[in-house]
C-alpha cells in the first residue's frame, strides 16, 4: 500500500471537483492501484488556511467552502495549529513538509490549482518550487510552472528525486506530456499546431450558428469555464501560455508566454466570421509552435482554414493538437469534452503516476 499526504494548495472550481473525485475513486484507488490518502492541509485566496497532520475532514471542507465560511473550523480542536486561517500557500506548504519529516509522516503531495498570474507565474512557480524544496511530490494544474520556469522546476525536482507532473496544463485531461513521454521513445517533437482553448472556440463556433458574441461568452461564463473577466481567453493569453508550456517541454524551449506572437478574438466581428464563412473557411484560434534559425517559436492568432482541415472542424468546446514528429508524421490528440471533471482526472491521474513510480524505487 502506498500512503500519501495530500496538501491542497487552491480549493476553486478544480480543488474542489479533484477533492470529490478523490472520494468518488476511493475505492478503485485503494483496490486497483494500493493507494491510501489524506487530506492534511488547505490553502484558499477567499476561504482561508487549514491544516492537521492527522488528517483534515474533506467532505466538512467542501461543504464549507461551498456554503461560503472559513476552513478555520476543521482542524480538531486538540490538533497543534501554528497555522492561522490567514496563511498563504507558501505558508502552508513550508509548514507541511517541515512536519512531514519532523514526524516521519507518510509521502507528501502539494496538489497545486492556483489561478494563472499571466505575469510571471506566480504564487504558483513559487508554491512549486517551495514544495520540491521541502522533499513533495507536486501535480499541478497551473500552466504558470510550466510555462515560466519549467527547466528550473524539472532540475529540482530531479535533483530531489520528487515528481513534477503537470497533465492537466493543457487540454484537461487528455494525456498529451504522458504520450511523448512514454509512449513516443526517442521521438523527436518537431512542431506542433491546434486549437487548444475551449472559450474563444466555442464563441468562434457559436457565432458561425449565428449567435453573438457576448451570448456565447455569457454562456461559458455560467458554465465557469470562462473567469467573469473573459480577457484571459479572448486576448490569447491562455494559449500563450498552454504554447510556452507545449514549447518548453516538447521542444526543449525556454520561452514564456510574453514571447508569443500573441492575437486574441476580441476584434472578430459576425461580419468577418460569415464572410469567412462565405469563401469555404473557418475562423479558430491557432497556437503553433515551431524552429526558426534553430529555436523554438509559438504563435497564437486567429486563422482562416479551409473548411476540410481538421482544426476547422471542432465545434463547441473541442481542441485539437496536432504534433509534428521526425518518426511518426503528424500525430493529431482530439478532445470532444473538456471541463473540471477532466482537468480534475488529470490531477488524478498524475497522482497515481507518483505512486507507481514511489513502489519501483
Amino acid at each position: 500500500m502506498v500512503y500519501l499526504d495530500l496538501v491542497l494548495v487552491g480549493f476553486g472550481h478544480v480543488g474542489r471537483r479533484f477533492a470529490r473525485l478523490l472520494q468518488e475513486k476511493h475505492v478503485r484507488l485503494r483496490g486497483d492501484y494500493a493507494i491510501s490518502w489524506r487530506v492534511v492541509g488547505i490553502s484558499t485566496r477567499r476561504h482561508g488556511t487549514a491544516f492537521d497532520a492527522r488528517g483534515l475532514d474533506i467532505e466538512k471542507a467542501l461543504k464549507l467552502v461551498d456554503a461560503g465560511l472559513s476552513l478555520g473550523q476543521l482542524a480538531q480542536p486538540d490538533a497543534v495549529r501554528p497555522l492561522g486561517p490567514e496563511a498563504t500557500g507558501l505558508a502552508l506548504i513550508r509548514h507541511a513538509t517541515a512536519e512531514t519529516r519532523r514526524r516521519q509522516m507518510q509521502q507528501l503531495v502539494v496538489v497545486e490549482t492556483t489561478l494563472l498570474d499571466i505575469k510571471a507565474g506566480q504564487p504558483a512557480t513559487d508554491h512549486v518550487a517551495a514544495a520540491l524544496r521541502g522533499g513533495a511530490h507536486v501535480v499541478t494544474a497551473n500552466k504558470g510552472p510550466v510555462a515560466f520556469a519549467y527547466r528550473e522546476l524539472n532540475a529540482a525536482a530531479a535533483g530531489a528525486r520528487r515528481q513534477f507532473l503537470f497533465e492537466g496544463a493543457v487540454m484537461d485531461g487528455v494525456p498529451i506530456f504522458n504520450l511523448v513521454r512514454e509512449t513516443l521513445p526517442a521521438a523527436e517533437i518537431e512542431g506542433f499546431r491546434g486549437v487548444i482553448n475551449s472559450t474563444t472556440n466555442f464563441i468562434l463556433t457559436a457565432m458561425e450558428a449565428g449567435r453573438s458574441y457576448q451570448d456565447a461568452l455569457a454562456d461559458m461564463q455560467q458554465a465557469g469555464i470562462a473567469e467573469a473577466d473573459p480577457s484571459f481567453d479572448v486576448d490569447g493569453w491562455d494559449a500563450a501560455a498552454k504554447t510556452a508550456a507545449l514549447i518548453n517541454v516538447l521542444m526543449h524551449g525556454a520561452v514564456t508566454p510574453h514571447a508569443i506572437d500573441r492575437t486574441g478574438i476580441g476584434g472578430i466581428t459576425m461580419d468577418r466570421v460569415l464572410e469567412a464563412i462565405g469563401r469555404g473557411k473557418r475562423l479558430r484560434l491557432v497556437a503553433t509552435g515551431e524552429r526558426r534559425d534553430g529555436h523554438p517559436v509559438g504563435r497564437v492568432a486567429p486563422v482562416e482554414l479551409d473548411a476540410g482541415d481538421p482544426l476547422a472542424q471542432l465545434t463547441g468546446m473541442q481542441n485539437l493538437l496536432v504534433l509534428r514528429t521526425d518518426v511518426l508524421g503528424d500525430v493529431g490528440i482530439h478532445q470532444l469534452d473538456g471541463g473540471l471533471t477532466q482537468t480534475a482526472y488529470a490531477l488524478l491521474a498524475d497522482l497515481i503516476a507518483i505512486a507507481r513510480a514511489s513502489t519501483q524505487e
